[in-house]
């Protein structure tokens, strides 16, 4: 099942918070928190006009998730406050379900406050206990020295970068970085097994 145990972090400041299973009851939430952090976030891809899930679409997919292995959706809250949020996908296909992408997005307000960090560890510890999964993967703005810092960090390293990938206006582009990290004790970086 895609769930995690309820894990209690602190911020950079102190502060508590939670990091946790995004259910279905929260879908309401989660759209909002998506529409709110896709209009302040530089680097997403997704911009703002595109957020288009209606709760009820999003509560059928949290669900799809928690019921389904290798799928994984977090939250990190704060006082009530939905604050963080991240989300695995696996892959769809019988010889690529072994590896999955995630996304992750931080309020603007709580950046730099170690949401990320633990959004980012609790994806892994659920990975490493998932026979399912051997591989974890994304993909980064390459400006956003931030997230390369983060991630390299938690042990990804660069396996490619893809081009102009994403087109912000008529003259400006990113590339995108692909990184990955291997989960699973029998895989080797080099793509065989010890």
């Amino acid at each position: 099942m895609g769930t995690i145990q309820p894990r209690p972090f602190a911020m950079a400041n102190g502060q508590p918070f939670v990091v946790r299973t995004a259910r279905p009851e929260d879908a309401d939430e989660v759209v909002a928190f998506v529409k709110a952090v896709t209009a302040e976030a530089p680097y997403l891809l997704t911009t703002e006009a595109e957020v288009t899930v209606t709760g009820k679409q999003q509560t059928q997919s949290l669900q799809r998730m928690m019921n389904d292995p290798g799928k994984l959706a977090l939250l990190a809250e704060h006082d009530g406050e939905m604050i963080g949020f991240l989300d695995f996908h696996n892959g769809n296909k019988q010889r690529i379900k072994h590896q999955g992408f995630f996304g992750m997005s931080v309020r603007k307000d709580f950046r730099r406050q170690r949401v990320g960090t633990a959004l980012l560890t609790a994806l892994i510890d659920w990975a490493a206990e998932n026979p399912l999964i051997e591989k974890v993967c994304l993909e980064v703005v390459a400006d956003n020295r931030s997230a390369l810092r983060l991630y390299q960090k938690f042990g990804f390293v660069e396996e490619g970068v893809k081009k102009k990938a994403v087109k912000v206006d008529n003259e400006t582009y990113w590339d995108l970085i692909l990184m990955a990290r291997f989960v699973d004790s029998r895989c080797r970086a080099d793509g065989g097994a010890s």
